[in-house]
Protein backbone atom coordinates (compact mmCIF):
# COMPACT_ATOMS: atom_id res chain seq x y z
CA UNK A 1 0.00 0.00 0.00
CA UNK A 2 2.86 2.37 0.83
CA UNK A 3 4.43 1.62 -2.56
CA UNK A 4 1.16 2.48 -4.26
CA UNK A 5 0.91 5.87 -2.51
CA UNK A 6 4.55 6.63 -3.34
CA UNK A 7 4.01 5.78 -7.02
CA UNK A 8 0.90 8.01 -7.24
CA UNK A 9 2.75 10.85 -5.53
CA UNK A 10 5.69 10.55 -7.93
CA UNK A 11 3.39 10.56 -10.98
CA UNK A 12 1.57 13.66 -9.72
CA UNK A 13 4.88 15.45 -9.22
CA UNK A 14 6.11 14.58 -12.70
CA UNK A 15 2.82 15.77 -14.22
CA UNK A 16 3.05 19.14 -12.46
CA UNK A 17 6.65 19.55 -13.66
CA UNK A 18 5.63 18.68 -17.24
CA UNK A 19 2.72 21.15 -17.22
CA UNK A 20 4.99 23.84 -15.79
CA UNK A 21 7.54 23.24 -18.54
CA UNK A 22 4.87 23.43 -21.24
CA UNK A 23 3.50 26.61 -19.68
CA UNK A 24 6.97 28.21 -19.70
CA UNK A 25 7.48 27.30 -23.35
CA UNK A 26 4.12 28.76 -24.29
CA UNK A 27 4.97 32.00 -22.50
CA UNK A 28 8.31 32.22 -24.29
CA UNK A 29 6.68 31.55 -27.64
CA UNK A 30 4.14 34.30 -27.03
CA UNK A 31 6.87 36.74 -26.02
CA UNK A 32 8.70 36.05 -29.29
CA UNK A 33 5.50 36.40 -31.27
CA UNK A 34 4.61 39.81 -29.82
CA UNK A 35 8.18 41.03 -30.27
CA UNK A 36 8.06 40.11 -33.96
CA UNK A 37 4.77 42.02 -34.24
CA UNK A 38 6.42 45.09 -32.74
CA UNK A 39 9.25 44.92 -35.27
CA UNK A 40 6.83 44.58 -38.20
CA UNK A 41 4.72 47.50 -36.98
CA UNK A 42 7.82 49.69 -36.63
CA UNK A 43 8.68 48.98 -40.27
CA UNK A 44 5.14 49.91 -41.33
CA UNK A 45 5.34 53.16 -39.35
CA UNK A 46 8.49 54.15 -41.23
CA UNK A 47 6.51 54.14 -44.44
CA UNK A 48 3.94 56.62 -43.17
CA UNK A 49 6.32 59.32 -41.87
CA UNK A 50 8.93 61.70 -43.24
CA UNK A 51 9.65 63.24 -39.82
CA UNK A 52 13.32 62.96 -38.84
CA UNK A 53 12.38 63.00 -35.15
CA UNK A 54 9.89 60.14 -35.49
CA UNK A 55 12.39 58.12 -37.53
CA UNK A 56 14.95 58.63 -34.73
CA UNK A 57 12.49 57.34 -32.12
CA UNK A 58 11.71 54.34 -34.30
CA UNK A 59 15.45 53.64 -34.51
CA UNK A 60 15.55 53.56 -30.70
CA UNK A 61 12.68 51.07 -30.67
CA UNK A 62 14.65 48.91 -33.12
CA UNK A 63 17.66 48.94 -30.79
CA UNK A 64 15.53 47.94 -27.80
CA UNK A 65 13.78 45.24 -29.81
CA UNK A 66 17.14 43.79 -30.88
CA UNK A 67 18.34 43.70 -27.25
CA UNK A 68 15.09 42.07 -26.18
CA UNK A 69 15.41 39.50 -28.97
CA UNK A 70 18.90 38.53 -27.76
CA UNK A 71 17.60 38.07 -24.20
CA UNK A 72 14.69 35.90 -25.34
CA UNK A 73 16.93 33.75 -27.53
CA UNK A 74 19.30 33.20 -24.58
CA UNK A 75 16.53 31.69 -22.43
CA UNK A 76 17.03 27.91 -22.21
CA UNK A 77 14.12 25.83 -21.02
CA UNK A 78 14.89 22.56 -19.19
CA UNK A 79 14.28 19.43 -21.19
CA UNK A 80 11.09 17.60 -20.14
CA UNK A 81 11.68 14.41 -18.19
CA UNK A 82 9.82 11.11 -18.52
CA UNK A 83 7.42 12.44 -21.14
CA UNK A 84 4.84 9.79 -22.10
CA UNK A 85 5.59 8.04 -25.37
CA UNK A 86 3.53 9.02 -28.45
CA UNK A 87 2.01 12.01 -26.70
CA UNK A 88 0.82 14.43 -29.41
CA UNK A 89 2.61 17.78 -29.63
CA UNK A 90 0.52 20.85 -28.76
CA UNK A 91 -1.01 22.57 -31.79
CA UNK A 92 -1.05 26.12 -30.40
CA UNK A 93 1.18 27.97 -30.49
CA UNK A 94 3.37 26.54 -33.27
CA UNK A 95 7.02 25.77 -32.61
CA UNK A 96 9.36 28.70 -33.14
CA UNK A 97 12.86 28.25 -34.47
CA UNK A 98 13.54 31.98 -34.69
CA UNK A 99 11.69 35.27 -34.82
CA UNK A 100 11.46 35.24 -38.62
CA UNK A 101 8.91 32.43 -38.35
CA UNK A 102 6.42 34.96 -37.04
CA UNK A 103 6.93 37.60 -39.75
CA UNK A 104 3.53 39.04 -40.61
CA UNK A 105 2.30 38.00 -44.05
CA UNK A 106 -1.26 39.26 -43.99
CA UNK A 107 -4.44 37.28 -43.53
CA UNK A 108 -4.23 33.54 -43.05
CA UNK A 109 -6.95 32.96 -45.63
CA UNK A 110 -5.75 31.20 -48.74
CA UNK A 111 -5.94 34.09 -51.18
CA UNK A 112 -5.49 31.91 -54.24
CA UNK A 113 -8.77 30.10 -53.57
CA UNK A 114 -10.67 33.08 -52.19
CA UNK A 115 -13.44 34.55 -54.30
CA UNK A 116 -12.18 37.72 -56.01
CA UNK A 117 -15.46 39.47 -55.27
CA UNK A 118 -14.83 39.21 -51.54
CA UNK A 119 -11.25 40.47 -51.40
CA UNK A 120 -11.76 44.23 -51.57
CA UNK A 121 -9.29 46.73 -52.99
CA UNK A 122 -6.64 47.30 -50.34
CA UNK A 123 -4.36 50.28 -50.95
CA UNK A 124 -1.28 48.11 -50.33
CA UNK A 125 -1.92 46.33 -53.63
CA UNK A 126 -0.81 49.54 -55.34
CA UNK A 127 2.36 49.85 -53.25
CA UNK A 128 5.01 47.34 -54.37
CA UNK A 129 8.12 47.11 -52.15
CA UNK A 130 6.42 49.36 -49.55
CA UNK A 131 8.90 48.36 -46.82
CA UNK A 132 11.82 49.72 -48.84
CA UNK A 133 10.31 52.36 -51.11
CA UNK A 134 7.57 54.93 -50.84
CA UNK A 135 5.21 54.68 -53.81
CA UNK A 136 2.68 57.41 -54.53
CA UNK A 137 0.34 58.68 -57.23
CA UNK A 138 0.88 62.42 -57.61
CA UNK A 139 -1.10 64.98 -59.58
CA UNK A 140 0.57 68.28 -60.48
CA UNK A 141 -1.46 71.15 -61.89
CA UNK A 142 -1.05 74.85 -62.51
CA UNK A 143 -0.62 77.48 -65.19
CA UNK A 144 1.73 77.33 -68.16
CA UNK A 145 2.75 79.64 -70.95
CA UNK A 146 5.36 80.19 -73.66
CA UNK A 147 8.58 82.16 -73.26
CA UNK A 148 9.83 83.64 -76.52
CA UNK A 149 13.53 83.86 -77.29
CA UNK A 150 14.27 85.58 -80.55
CA UNK A 151 11.55 87.85 -81.93
CA UNK A 152 9.58 86.56 -84.90
CA UNK A 153 10.29 88.15 -88.28
CA UNK A 154 8.12 91.03 -89.37
CA UNK A 155 4.76 89.97 -90.79
CA UNK A 156 4.70 86.56 -89.03
CA UNK A 157 1.63 85.93 -86.84
CA UNK A 158 2.45 84.84 -83.29
CA UNK A 159 0.10 83.43 -80.63
CA UNK A 160 -1.04 85.67 -77.78
CA UNK A 161 -1.20 83.18 -74.91
CA UNK A 162 -3.73 83.72 -72.13
CA UNK A 163 -1.60 82.52 -69.21
CA UNK A 164 -4.47 82.52 -66.72
CA UNK A 165 -6.49 80.22 -68.98
CA UNK A 166 -3.58 77.98 -69.96
CA UNK A 167 -3.22 74.97 -67.64
CA UNK A 168 -0.96 72.00 -67.30
CA UNK A 169 -1.64 68.62 -65.67
CA UNK A 170 0.90 65.96 -64.77
CA UNK A 171 -0.20 62.50 -63.56
CA UNK A 172 2.76 60.61 -62.09
CA UNK A 173 3.41 57.27 -60.43
CA UNK A 174 6.41 57.99 -58.24
CA UNK A 175 8.72 56.05 -55.94
CA UNK A 176 10.86 57.49 -53.20
CA UNK A 177 14.02 55.90 -51.79
CA UNK A 178 15.90 57.38 -48.84
CA UNK A 179 19.64 57.74 -49.49
CA UNK A 180 22.32 57.27 -46.85
CA UNK A 181 20.42 55.34 -44.19
CA UNK A 182 17.17 55.51 -42.29
CA UNK A 183 17.84 58.91 -40.74
CA UNK A 184 19.08 60.55 -43.96
CA UNK A 185 17.50 63.83 -45.03
CA UNK A 186 18.08 63.14 -48.73
CA UNK A 187 15.79 61.01 -50.92
CA UNK A 188 15.75 59.97 -54.56
CA UNK A 189 12.44 60.33 -56.45
CA UNK A 190 11.77 58.65 -59.78
CA UNK A 191 8.87 57.31 -61.79
CA UNK A 192 6.79 57.84 -64.93
CA UNK A 193 4.23 60.51 -65.76
CA UNK A 194 1.87 61.89 -68.38
CA UNK A 195 2.17 65.67 -68.89
CA UNK A 196 -0.49 67.68 -70.72
CA UNK A 197 0.11 71.32 -71.70
CA UNK A 198 -2.96 73.31 -72.75
CA UNK A 199 -2.45 76.76 -74.26
CA UNK A 200 -5.36 79.17 -74.62
CA UNK A 201 -4.79 81.56 -77.54
CA UNK A 202 -6.33 85.03 -77.32
CA UNK A 203 -6.01 86.02 -80.97
CA UNK A 204 -8.05 84.02 -83.49
CA UNK A 205 -5.30 82.04 -85.14
CA UNK A 206 -4.48 78.36 -85.55
CA UNK A 207 -1.34 76.36 -86.21
CA UNK A 208 -0.78 74.97 -89.72
CA UNK A 209 2.04 73.08 -91.37
CA UNK A 210 3.12 74.19 -94.86
CA UNK A 211 5.84 72.11 -96.52
CA UNK A 212 7.15 70.99 -93.14
CA UNK A 213 7.23 74.54 -91.73
CA UNK A 214 4.72 75.56 -89.04
CA UNK A 215 2.78 78.82 -89.33
CA UNK A 216 -0.03 80.46 -87.40
CA UNK A 217 -2.84 81.56 -89.71
CA UNK A 218 -6.05 83.50 -88.95
CA UNK A 219 -9.44 81.79 -88.64
CA UNK A 220 -12.90 83.39 -88.75
CA UNK A 221 -16.23 82.91 -86.96
CA UNK A 222 -14.50 81.83 -83.73
CA UNK A 223 -16.87 81.63 -80.76
CA UNK A 224 -14.27 80.85 -78.06
CA UNK A 225 -10.49 81.07 -77.80
CA UNK A 226 -8.64 78.40 -79.79
CA UNK A 227 -6.75 75.87 -77.68
CA UNK A 228 -3.60 73.88 -78.37
CA UNK A 229 -3.11 70.68 -76.32
CA UNK A 230 0.19 68.76 -76.26
CA UNK A 231 0.78 65.53 -74.32
CA UNK A 232 4.06 63.89 -73.30
CA UNK A 233 5.13 60.67 -71.56
CA UNK A 234 7.91 61.68 -69.14
CA UNK A 235 10.46 60.07 -66.86
CA UNK A 236 11.06 62.44 -63.91
CA UNK A 237 14.08 62.17 -61.62
CA UNK A 238 14.85 64.38 -58.63
CA UNK A 239 16.50 64.67 -55.21
CA UNK A 240 14.58 65.97 -52.20
CA UNK A 241 16.28 67.59 -49.20
CA UNK A 242 14.62 67.82 -45.77
CA UNK A 243 15.66 71.35 -44.75
CA UNK A 244 13.61 71.36 -41.56
CA UNK A 245 10.71 69.60 -39.92
CA UNK A 246 8.21 71.31 -42.25
CA UNK A 247 10.30 72.47 -45.21
CA UNK A 248 11.52 70.39 -48.15
CA UNK A 249 13.50 71.38 -51.25
CA UNK A 250 13.33 69.24 -54.39
CA UNK A 251 15.58 69.63 -57.44
CA UNK A 252 15.49 67.53 -60.57
CA UNK A 253 14.61 67.16 -64.18
CA UNK A 254 12.68 65.11 -66.70
CA UNK A 255 12.86 63.75 -70.20
CA UNK A 256 9.93 62.67 -72.33
CA UNK A 257 8.39 62.04 -75.72
CA UNK A 258 5.43 63.76 -77.38
CA UNK A 259 2.48 61.39 -77.87
CA UNK A 260 -0.48 63.71 -78.44
CA UNK A 261 -1.15 67.01 -80.23
CA UNK A 262 -4.58 68.47 -80.96
CA UNK A 263 -6.06 71.90 -81.69
CA UNK A 264 -9.62 72.60 -80.57
CA UNK A 265 -11.93 75.25 -82.02
CA UNK A 266 -15.53 76.23 -81.53
CA UNK A 267 -16.85 78.08 -84.56
CA UNK A 268 -20.20 79.79 -85.00
CA UNK A 269 -20.86 80.72 -88.60
CA UNK A 270 -24.34 82.03 -89.47
CA UNK A 271 -26.99 79.39 -88.81
CA UNK A 272 -24.74 76.65 -87.40
CA UNK A 273 -22.27 75.68 -84.69
CA UNK A 274 -19.08 73.76 -85.39
CA UNK A 275 -16.77 72.05 -82.90
CA UNK A 276 -13.52 71.14 -84.57
CA UNK A 277 -10.48 69.13 -83.49
CA UNK A 278 -7.35 68.91 -85.64
CA UNK A 279 -4.59 66.36 -85.06
CA UNK A 280 -1.09 66.64 -86.56
CA UNK A 281 2.57 66.91 -85.66
CA UNK A 282 2.89 70.57 -86.74
CA UNK A 283 6.70 70.25 -86.75
CA UNK A 284 6.74 70.26 -82.95
CA UNK A 285 9.68 68.76 -81.11
CA UNK A 286 9.07 65.09 -80.39
CA UNK A 287 11.47 65.05 -77.43
CA UNK A 288 11.12 67.14 -74.31
CA UNK A 289 13.54 67.72 -71.45
CA UNK A 290 13.73 70.29 -68.70
CA UNK A 291 14.34 71.13 -65.07
CA UNK A 292 12.11 71.41 -62.02
CA UNK A 293 12.36 72.95 -58.58
CA UNK A 294 9.88 72.53 -55.74
CA UNK A 295 9.66 74.06 -52.26
CA UNK A 296 7.35 72.30 -49.81
CA UNK A 297 6.10 73.94 -46.61
CA UNK A 298 3.95 71.60 -44.55
CA UNK A 299 1.44 69.94 -46.87
CA UNK A 300 1.70 72.66 -49.56
CA UNK A 301 4.34 72.85 -52.26
CA UNK A 302 5.17 75.37 -54.98
CA UNK A 303 6.56 73.89 -58.19
CA UNK A 304 8.38 75.56 -61.06
CA UNK A 305 9.20 73.76 -64.32
CA UNK A 306 11.01 74.93 -67.45
CA UNK A 307 11.37 73.08 -70.73
CA UNK A 308 14.95 73.52 -71.91
CA UNK A 309 13.96 71.91 -75.18
CA UNK A 310 12.26 74.16 -77.74
CA UNK A 311 8.55 73.76 -78.46
CA UNK A 312 9.23 73.64 -82.20
CA UNK A 313 12.07 72.05 -84.09
CA UNK A 314 14.73 74.43 -85.42
CA UNK A 315 12.48 77.22 -86.61
CA UNK A 316 13.43 80.86 -87.34
CA UNK A 317 9.83 82.04 -86.87
CA UNK A 318 8.91 80.59 -83.47
CA UNK A 319 11.57 80.35 -80.77
CA UNK A 320 9.50 79.17 -77.77
CA UNK A 321 10.19 77.42 -74.47
CA UNK A 322 7.43 76.28 -72.12
CA UNK A 323 7.36 77.18 -68.43
CA UNK A 324 4.97 75.93 -65.73
CA UNK A 325 4.09 77.09 -62.20
CA UNK A 326 1.86 74.96 -60.01
CA UNK A 327 1.39 72.69 -57.00
CA UNK A 328 0.59 69.04 -56.41
CA UNK A 329 -1.52 66.58 -54.44
CA UNK A 330 -0.76 62.97 -53.56
CA UNK A 331 -3.57 60.41 -53.62
CA UNK A 332 -1.59 57.66 -51.80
Amino acid sequence: MKHLFFTLYLMAGLSSVTFAQEDDKMKLDNLKYYLSSIKDNVQSMRYYTDSVKIVGLLDQIDVLASSLEVELNNIILPEPENMPINEPEPMEPAKIENLDDYSWKGDTINEENEDDNQRGMGISKFMPFKNKFNTSFEIQFGINSLMQGNDAPSGVLTPDINTGGSWYWDFALMRRARLGGKSSKIALNYGISYLKNRFKIENDIRLTNIDGTPFFTPISDVKENPKLNIGYINIPLSLSFQLSKKMTLQLGGYIGYRVHTVQKFELKPPGEKIEEQRYAGYALNNWIYGGTVSIGIGSFDLIGRYNISKLFKDNPNYDYNTFMIGTSISLF
